[in-house]
C-alpha cells in the first residue's frame, strides 16, 4: 500500500502540472470575448504595449484603426516594456473608463500575448487606449458599415487624429472567414 500511494501522488501531482500549463499557453487565457455567430470575416490587430505609446516602436504609433461592422476583431496585444497596461475601448472620442465596455489587464512580462475578440454591430468613433497610460497610449477605432473587407492592410495617408499627430497607415492583417 506504502508503495502505491507515491505513484498515485505522483500521477496527480503530473495531471495538474499538465492541466495548469494547458490553461496558461492556450489563446482563450486572458481574453475578452463578445460572442456572436454571425460575423461576415475576421480581421487581427496587432498592437504592442508599450507607455509610449501603442506600437511605440514602429513607425506609426497609435494608429487609427479601420474596420467593418460585424467583423470579428482579434486584437492580439503584445506586451513591450514591462509596465502594467490595459486595453480599453469605449464609445466616442475620449478616454472614459466609465462608458468602457472592454477593459482587459494586460500583464508586464515583455512578450506575453494577450487576445480580446470583439464585434461591432453599430458604426461609430470608438477609443483604445490604456487606462494607466492615457495620454501616451490611446488611439481612434473607426467602424463603417461600408469599410472595404479585403485581404489586405488598409492605408491611410496623412490621416490627422486631432491630437497634433498623423497617421500615415494602419498595420493589421485580415482574413476572410470560410
Amino acid at each position: 500500500m506504502n508503495r502505491i500511494t507515491p505513484v498515485a501522488l505522483f500521477l496527480v501531482i503530473i495531471i495538474a502540472a499538465v492541466g495548469t500549463f494547458a490553461y496558461f499557453v492556450s489563446p482563450s487565457s486572458g481574453s475578452s470575448s463578445q460572442t456572436s455567430s454571425s460575423y461576415n470575416s475576421t480581421m487581427e490587430i496587432t498592437l504592442y504595449a508599450n507607455a509610449n505609446g501603442w506600437n511605440y516602436n514602429s513607425t506609426h504609433p497609435n494608429p487609427t484603426l479601420y474596420a467593418k461592422t460585424h467583423v470579428l476583431l482579434e486584437f492580439k496585444i503584445i506586451e513591450q516594456d514591462n509596465f502594467p497596461h490595459t486595453f480599453t475601448i469605449n464609445p466616442g472620442p475620449n478616454e472614459s473608463q466609465s462608458n468602457a465596455f472592454i477593459n482587459v489587464n494586460i500583464p508586464a512580462i515583455p512578450g506575453t500575448v494577450v487576445w480580446v475578440n470583439w464585434s461591432f454591430s453599430s458604426p461609430g468613433l470608438y477609443t483604445y487606449w490604456c487606462v494607466v497610460h492615457p495620454e501616451t497610449m490611446v488611439g481612434q477605432l473607426i467602424i463603417n458599415s461600408s469599410a472595404n473587407s479585403s485581404s489586405s492592410p488598409s492605408v491611410i495617408q496623412g490621416s490627422n487624429l486631432g491630437n497634433g499627430s498623423t497617421v500615415n497607415s494602419v498595420e493589421y492583417w485580415a482574413h476572410e472567414e470560410f
